[in-house]
């Protein structure tokens, strides 16, 4: 081995050790994804376990729902709705609270569409939410699928702008309604 070789590789071991030893001084530890703290995307920022009760409308058929306990509902004049759609109205309660939009239509963006072809006036189906009160905290309208189908049309009570969220969200309030009525 030349004398150049045995010169420079101690040089350029000693030297990547330095900055290693440097990075781990001076950098941030590593993030584990368990350690990141949970933050809810949806359009909903109450968190579901303070909701009380919600009005499930779809035309002409109307089912309000209370609250009673952690995951049982039942109707305002005292009727159980039964385990299957009380798990569905607290999935539906908890879906619009952890799950965000996928898009955000903007009032610049629709300004001269025609919105009928999303379904929202009058809507497929409306869950109005709310705390203890007469006043809902959020009333969401839910409309038709995107082309893809996908996606759904949603426009929410004081908002200007549309939303396309995952069918699931809409789809668990629309089964809930359906089961509610049956019963």
């Amino acid at each position: 081995m030349s004398r150049w070789r045995k010169l420079v590789i101690p040089v350029l071991a000693a030297a990547g050790l330095g900055y290693l030893a440097l990075m781990v001084l001076t950098g941030a530890p590593p993030m584990q994804r368990q350690n990141i703290p949970f933050e809810a995307k949806g359009v909903l920022k109450t968190p579901p376990e303070q909701i009380h009760r919600i009005d499930l409308i779809r035309g002409a058929e109307r089912v309000s729902v209370v609250r009673r306990g952690d995951k049982a509902w039942a109707t305002t004049d005292g009727a159980d709705v039964g385990a299957e759609t009380a798990k569905r109205i607290s999935m539906a309660v908890q879906m619009m609270h952890t799950s965000g939009p996928a898009r955000e239509i903007g009032p610049e963006e629709l300004a001269g569409v025609d919105v009928a072809a999303f379904e929202l006036d009058p809507p497929r189906i409306e869950a109005r939410l709310y705390r203890r009160g007469f006043r809902p905290i959020l009333s969401a309208h839910f409309g038709s699928h995107n082309p893809d189908g996908f996606l759904q049309y949603m426009r929410i009570d004081g908002d200007p702008s549309v939303y396309l969220v995952s069918r699931f969200v809409g789809e668990e309030w629309m089964e809930a309604l359906n089961r509610s009525l049956r019963r």
